[in-house]
């Protein structure tokens, strides 16, 4: 893995969990192999104490791994891309918030802010945030409503449950390990236990309930969300390439195939026409005789979005998800470079991708441009790796005097370099996101600290005159550099957002290819 990653993914854990979990992070992460606690302690310069209680969250939060060497040492590792899902924290609460409502959108952010959390303790924690919040939204949600929530989740495998320990007698390190059919067994649970009123306890007694699903702990199941993005582009893609009615077709079959398909295979498992038709009847009342026409635009082609993969049951169909992230990845590249070269470079670019391999006059001939300009778009995209060359001899004695050069497209390398220039990007943003902070720091802390008394001075039921003044104590020129600072964190927000949801397709195109 590149410098430049773990350089995101150690700003990314000083982000969350402070330096000193970032600390023993970066060290494990900069290590060619699994290290032992001994050799973190000494590596780090912490007190053993400090390494023992980052190792826990890291763990606990699905980052480390560890296991025991033949002389019985316990090694531990940081695995990277579980630390880069921290980029994408904000769309799984969100996503569950589209799917199920509120409860389940908080339910998700308790569980990630927790690593792994049992049924009913997040079921606890979302009643009390849902009581304290409920005179300001209105809504009353009952332990039962939250229990239905958790359920669906799981039942759309949006949790997981976690391996338990299956300890020998003999061994000092826990196996951790669960069946297959135990990954989404939900627990009973007790739900008077979880509405019993602890108003004027204290925090020890509150912690003494002894729940019955203790032990059995659950946590978000990136790979399933991952599947739900991926497909939620997809769909994007097909109307925008298609229209709304072809989307909603690729829609249903993705729904009917949803938790029965591998999330890394290229294809989805093959639905049957009357399936197909029975779900779009009851959504968009669509009727076969209109369905035909739509499906035969999908499948023509050979980017075809959709496949008949056999003639039973009037048809099974497909949708063809390695070919889709193909084409989305490639409008990724090119409009990169159009982005960074021009329409033009872009044009050759997609020439080159479309024929495979050309040479350098074959490209001119066809891009229809003058020789100086295609020479000159060919050198910036293989100075940045765009396109690779290579010689093919014309006899049977190799001579570079005789051989013909030969230019094409690697898309596995274009993706990864591309990985690359985003990692460098949210690096950059974070860093500046930082720097604005905490060069502002006593202006925004004054800024809070006055928008904490207005709201108590409007909760109070205070005059109109008496906030005013107090809004007043922040100067105009004060209240321009806060604008600016709000605008300047909206547009890195923004621009975080996209990256990462740029760095999801591209992972998800790799994991694909490793289907092949």
């Amino acid at each position: 893995m590149s410098e430049i990653l773990t350089s995101l993914c150690s700003i990314l854990l000083r982000e969350y969990f402070g330096e000193i979990v970032q600390e023993v992070g970066t060290y494990l992460m900069k290590q060619v192999s699994a290290c032992p606690l001994f050799l973190i302690v000494n590596g780090v310069s912490l007190p053993a104490a400090k390494v023992k209680s980052s190792l826990c969250v890291l763990i606990q939060h699905n980052f480390c791994e560890f296991m025991q060497d033949e002389k019985g040492f316990v090694e531990y590792t940081v695995k990277k891309e579980n630390v880069l899902r921290l980029l994408h924290y904000e769309r799984y609460a969100y996503c569950a918030q589209l799917l199920y409502g509120d409860p389940a959108d908080l339910l998700v952010e308790e569980i990630l802010n927790h690593g792994r959390l049992t049924m009913s303790e997040a079921i606890q924690k979302v009643v009390e945030r849902l009581q304290d919040a409920k005179d300001a939204t209105g809504v009353d949600y009952s332990s039962k409503d939250i229990q239905e929530k958790f359920k669906l989740l799981v039942e759309s495998h949006f949790l997981i449950r976690c391996p338990y320990p299956h300890t020998p007698e003999n061994k000092s390190m826990p196996n951790l390990t669960i069946a297959e059919h135990e990954l989404y067994i939900i627990p009973q649970i007790k739900l008077h236990l979880l509405e019993t009123d602890n108003t004027g306890e204290s925090e020890p007694k509150k912690q003494k309930i002894e729940f019955p699903d203790s032990g059995i702990y659950w946590r978000i199941n990136y790979v399933r969300f991952n599947q739900y993005f991926r497909d939620e582009a997809i769909l994007t893609a097909c109307s925008n390439y298609f229209g709304e009615k072809e989307a909603e077709i690729v829609k249903t079959i993705l729904m009917l195939a949803d938790t029965k398909t591998n999330a890394l295979t290229l294809t989805t498992n093959a639905i049957p026409y009357y399936e197909i038709l029975q779900r779009l009847t009851k959504t968009i009342n669509m009727k076969s005789q209109e369905l035909d026409p739509y499906l035969s635009t999908l499948c023509d082609g050979a980017e075809s979005f959709v496949s008949k993969a056999d003639d039973r049951s009037g048809g099974m169909y497909v949708v063809n998800i390695g070919k889709i992230l193909s084409r989305l990845v490639q409008s990724i590249a090119i409009s990169v470079i159009q982005d960074r070269f021009g329409s033009k470079c872009a044009r050759v670019f997609r020439i080159i991708l479309a024929k495979k391999a050309l040479e350098p006059k074959q490209i001119e001939e066809l891009a229809m441009l003058l020789p100086r300009d295609t020479k000159e778009f060919i050198y910036k995209l293989f100075e940045e790796s765009f396109i690779l060359a290579h010689d093919v001899a014309k006899g049977p004695d190799f001579s570079h005097g005789q051989a013909i050069y030969l230019l094409r497209v690697d898309m596995n390398q274009v993706v990864r370099m591309l990985l690359e220039r985003c990692y460098q990007a949210l690096f950059n943003l974070i860093t500046i996101s930082e720097k604005q902070n905490q060069e502002n720091k006593r202006l925004l802390e004054k800024k809070q600290r006055i928008d904490a008394i207005v709201a108590s001075l409007k909760q109070s039921g205070a005059e109109e005159d008496q906030i005013e003044e107090v809004q007043h104590i922040i100067t105009p020129p004060e209240e321009a550099v806060i604008n600016k600072i709000s605008h300047i964190t909206q547009k890195i927000d923004s621009s975080q957002i996209q990256i990462a949801e740029m760095i999801s397709i591209l992972d998800c195109w790799l994991d694909c290819c490793k289907c092949k």
